[in-house]
This record gives C-alpha cells, sequence and structure tokens, in this order.
C-alpha cells in the first residue's frame, strides 16, 4: 500500500484529484467533498489541508500526467490501480465523467502505465 511509499504520495494523489476535478472548469462541491472523503479511505496519509491548499494552487499545477509520471517506477500495480479509483469515483462525484474528465483520467492511467477501469463518458444530451 502507500504507506510503503515517499510521505509525498498522498500529497500527489490530492494534487490529482484537484487537477481532476478542475479540468471541466466547474469546481463541483459535491466533487470537492468526495474527493476529501474518499481521500481518507483509500490514501493513507491523506490531508484535508493539503488539498484545500492545492485546491487554491490549481492554476500552477503541472499537467495530470507530469504529476503522475514520478510514481510509474515509485508504485506497485496494486497502489496505481487504488489511485485510478480513487480519480474515477472523484470524477463520479457529480453523476457523471464529461470528455476532459476522462482525457485527465486516461493521462494519469498513461503516467502510471496502468490501464484505466471502464468509465462512461457523459454525453451533452445525457
Amino acid at each position: 500500500m502507500l504507506t510503503r511509499y515517499p510521505s509525498d504520495v498522498p500529497r500527489i494523489a490530492a494534487a490529482l484529484a484537484v487537477s481532476l476535478i478542475s479540468s471541466d472548469g466547474v469546481i463541483d462541491e459535491e466533487e470537492k467533498a468526495l474527493a476529501i472523503e474518499v481521500g481518507y479511505k483509500m490514501v493513507p496519509g491523506f490531508s484535508k489541508a493539503s488539498f484545500e491548499r492545492l485546491l487554491e494552487e490549481v492554476d500552477h499545477l503541472p499537467s495530470a500526467y507530469q504529476l503522475a509520471a514520478p510514481l510509474r517506477k515509485l508504485l506497485d500495480d496494486e497502489t496505481k490501480d487504488t489511485i485510478l479509483q480513487y480519480l474515477v469515483a472523484v470524477a463520479g462525484a457529480d453523476h457523471q465523467v464529461v470528455q476532459v474528465e476522462a482525457q485527465e483520467l486516461q493521462a494519469v492511467a498513461d503516467a502510471l502505465g496502468v490501464p484505466l477501469p471502464p468509465i462512461t463518458i457523459s454525453t451533452p444530451e445525457d
């Protein structure tokens, strides 16, 4: 699990969640609340304060791919899958995954070198 790895992994997971929830240009309160709640459950060492600081700095975050790429060699596949499951849960908090969020998820999966779990992308008429 994540506890075997450097302490900045929870911060990177939080940054990825921040990047994801802001990717569609709207910071949805449901997504934000779920990102924090699920972060505590799935990411040992997750910090609400760190998440909120990152949210304030969202315009200065690197891309999702750049955030996730350093983890590729540090994490085992199970932990990478946990991070992706966390992000998929966050993306679906508002009951829809839009194209830009799907692209962010795919970038993270590509950076980590693991497959993206199945997701349903909402279309404008959904």
